[in-house]
C-alpha cells in the first residue's frame, strides 16, 4: 500500500519539489508570429487555460509547451501541454487571439518558427 501511494504521489512530489526550489519549468524560446501565418476568424475568444498536472520530461533537454484551446470548426478544442525539443535555431510563438482594428478577433496557432524553413 505504501508503495502503490508512493508511486501514486511522484509527479507531485516533482511539481512541488521544482516549485519549492525555485526551479521552473525549461521553456522554450519565444517570438512573434510572422504577418505571413493564417489567422482563423473566431466569434468568441477561448476559454481559460486549464490547470495541468506536468510529467517529468522523457528525455533531458526538452522544453515545456504549455497547453492551449484550438479553433476547431465552430468550437475551442483543448490541447494539452507536451514536451518537445526546440528546433534547431528555432523559436516558439505561442497561441494568441487579437481583436483586429475592424473589430474581428483572430486566433493563432502556437507554432515552432525555424529560419530558412517554411
Amino acid at each position: 500500500m505504501k508503495a502503490q501511494l508512493r508511486r501514486a504521489l511522484a509527479p507531485t512530489a516533482l511539481l512541488l519539489a521544482l516549485a519549492g526550489c525555485g526551479s521552473s519549468l525549461p521553456l522554450p524560446p519565444t517570438g512573434p508570429h510572422l504577418p505571413s501565418e493564417p489567422a482563423v476568424v473566431v466569434p468568441y475568444p477561448p476559454p481559460p487555460a486549464r490547470v495541468e498536472i506536468i510529467s517529468p520530461p522523457e528525455a533531458p533537454g526538452l522544453v515545456w509547451i504549455d497547453g492551449e484551446w484550438q479553433w476547431r470548426s465552430r468550437r475551442w478544442a483543448w490541447q494539452p501541454g507536451r514536451w518537445e525539443a526546440v528546433p534547431p535555431g528555432g523559436y516558439f510563438a505561442p497561441t494568441a487571439t487579437v481583436r483586429r482594428s475592424d473589430g474581428s478577433l483572430v486566433w493563432f496557432a502556437g507554432v515552432w518558427h525555424v529560419p530558412g524553413k517554411k
